[in-house]
């Protein structure tokens, strides 16, 4: 059974379902877009981000499909990691498979922007037989050398400090909106475009409720630190597996902070070498292209959810 809820203060037009998925922490939460008598297309966001990322995209996409954009744990509206644990690259392949399980899908179309394109990745290589197709934005890459291991020992300070802090169960520091605004920008490296943001800042904000015209990030505040581990060895080892139809979209403007997710084309060679149905396609714009520029992105998309849309998808 689906636990619904409606975010209060929400501006933008309804187009889709508000859900929450139980987990023994808690509930991951998402947007369900369009039909739900059928399997959706499971719709996986960046670090930090959150399924509102993908707001102006979806309505873009083949209507008569369905698109369950989801929360990962500490973003969004779903529920935090408990105090004293620490986020993992493979957790995420975790959290993945719990969705997928709940629902009982036999298989799962999957797209993803960013590191939720890794993460779909690795997922393709773990269970070769269960994804239909995969979509990624701006990121298709094992999980290795993800971690700078040189600050390993500051972040490990920084993390018992943000638990202590999230253990004080206070609000953070509250801003007027347009400073969030403004934030979220810069620490973007600016491709979370000024007039975009609010899609991000919707999910991951709260009204201070001492300064009512202010408002604080409700994220958690251990994802401000990459997670500490991550997958090791020959990074081709598992790509034999990769056979499902996949498609990669790359922004042109190319960032430092987002490079070690994008800019590993002898990867994308060996890719191409092995899965005849890999293909790769460029988008002007940055990072986070399919917010900004939506339009060339789901012009992408619906040809090929067109060709892979073979299966029986009825639930």
């Amino acid at each position: 059974m689906l636990l619904r809820g409606i975010r209060g203060y929400s501006k933008l037009k309804q187009m889709w379902e508000e859900i929450k998925i139980p987990v023994p922490w808690g509930h991951i939460a998402g947007k369900w877009w369009g039909p739900q008598d059928r399997r959706p297309i499971l719709v996986l966001h960046g670090w930090q981000d959150n399924c509102g990322s993908f707001d102006r995209l979806i309505p873009l996409l083949k209507p008569e499909l369905g698109y369950l954009a989801i929360d990962f744990p500490g973003h969004g509206l779903s529920s935090k990691l408990p105090l004293g644990v620490s986020y993992y690259w493979s957790d995420y392949i975790v959290f993945l498979r719990r969705v997928v399980q709940y629902f009982n899908w036999p298989k799962v179309s999957l797209l993803g922007h960013s590191i939720s394109g890794t993460i779909a990745y690795n997922y393709a290589t773990l269970y070769p037989k269960a994804v239909d197709f995969l979509i990624a934005i701006e990121g298709l890459r094992p999980l290795t050398d993800l971690l700078n291991i040189t600050e390993l020992g500051v972040n490990v300070d920084r993390f018992i400090k943000y638990d202590h802090l999230l253990s004080l169960d206070q609000e953070g520091p509250s801003y007027p909106y347009n400073e969030l605004e403004r934030r979220l920008h810069a620490d973007s490296a600016k491709s979370i475009s000024l007039e975009t943001c609010k899609y991000v800042l919707e999910r991951n904000i709260a009204r201070s409720t001492t300064k009512p015209d202010e408002f604080y990030f409700t994220r958690d505040l251990r994802l401000k630190l990459l997670p500490f581990l991550e997958y090791a060895g020959d990074v081709t080892k598992m790509t034999d597996k990769f056979t499902c139809p996949t498609l990669l979209c790359l922004g042109t403007v190319v960032t430092k902070k987002f490079e070690l997710l994008t800019q590993t084309h002898e990867f994308y060679n060996v890719l191409k070498k092995i899965n005849p149905k890999f293909e790769i396609h460029t988008v002007e714009g940055t990072h986070h292209v399919h917010l900004n520029n939506p339009e060339p992105v789901a012009e992408l998309i619906n040809p090929f959810i067109e060709r892979y849309d073979v299966e029986d998808w009825s639930i």
